[in-house]
């Protein structure tokens, strides 16, 4: 597995400057945004994830419509899985009982005309306005798998590491 990455000495330098914008510019969301992206291409999964929150916030604020960011394309041999940090109702106003899914794992064809092969997200289910399960997840039409549970204090790093196993698993032969 590979990870798409820049130069780090550019990286180091892009992540200076996105530094300089968040401070000039607190209040506008897409600095920390490409703060996030930027951690993410330098291996720095934690802190991209909190950064990506930290946008979310400063998303909300500006009344912005944006259902979901970007974070990290992660080649996985025969396919590409981009990473989006959601940002839909349920996520940014999280529901008393019901189901957020702050991560989707979107899986792609690596064909000229790459074509959606599937979809896994990363889900907490909150009874009771609190987070008491952690899976991940595919709908299925009508239906739903259920690929394992996680700890619900998880880390990206290991939501991450699991997903890019599942698409191994799934999407590995022709």
């Amino acid at each position: 597995m590979s990870v798409v990455r820049g130069d780090e000495k550019e990286l180091a330098e892009k992540l200076e400057e996105l530094d300089k914008q968040i401070k000039a510019s607190p209040d506008k969301p897409m600095p920390y945004y490409r703060k996030a992206q930027c951690l993410m291409n330098m291996g720095r999964y934690e802190d991209g994830y909190k950064t990506a929150e930290e946008a979310k916030k400063v998303f909300e604020k500006a009344n912005s419509s944006l259902a979901w960011m970007l974070l990290e394309s992660i080649d996985v041999g025969r396919v590409r899985v981009d990473v989006h940090f959601n940002m839909g109702p349920n996520e940014k106003n999280p529901p008393k009982d019901g189901i957020v899914k702050p991560l989707s794992f979107r899986v792609w064809s690596k064909e000229k005309k790459a074509k959606l092969l599937g979809n896994i997200d990363f889900e907490i289910g909150r009874i009771d306005g609190k987070p008491l399960t952690a899976a991940l997840g595919q709908e299925l039409g009508d239906g739903h798998a259920n690929f394992g549970t996680l700890p619900v204090d998880v880390k990206y790093g290991e939501v991450r590491k699991k997903a890019v196993e599942l698409v191994k698993k799934r999407y590995s032969k022709p």
